[in-house]
């Protein structure tokens, strides 16, 4: 092989070379371009989707915190030595209970005297 020859095909196989990369980089940039342009909805719709679900998480967890804080859930180890919590439910509970237990008791009083 002459060098001319040499000097030839190293070009044109440079040519064909650049031509197939250029292509390729073309190809690429359509492709980029056509799954932005696809992928852009669905991710905004995935985005909306995620603040709903963590607007309604840090919701769920507020009303929690708000429940458990009216139920005076104890804290440490002496509030939890106390069998019942004071407070207006557990008092009316505790009234109607013992109601219920002194009428149990009378209708039983009443039933033995006969």
């Amino acid at each position: 092989m002459t060098a001319s020859e040499f000097v030839y095909t190293a070009v044109m196989e440079k040519m064909n070379l650049n031509k197939l990369s250029d292509s390729q980089s073309q190809f690429f940039n359509l492709f980029d371009l056509a799954f932005k342009s696809s992928f852009e909805a669905y991710f905004k719709q995935l985005i909306v989707i995620l603040n709903r679900i963590e607007f309604n998480s840090r919701w769920l967890l507020k009303q929690q915190d708000i429940f458990m804080q009216h139920l005076k859930v104890p804290n440490n180890k002496e509030e939890l030595s106390v069998s019942i919590i004071d407070h207006a439910i557990t008092e009316k509970a505790k009234e109607l209970v013992l109601k219920d237990i002194r009428k149990m008791v009378k209708n039983k009083k009443e039933l033995e005297d006969e």
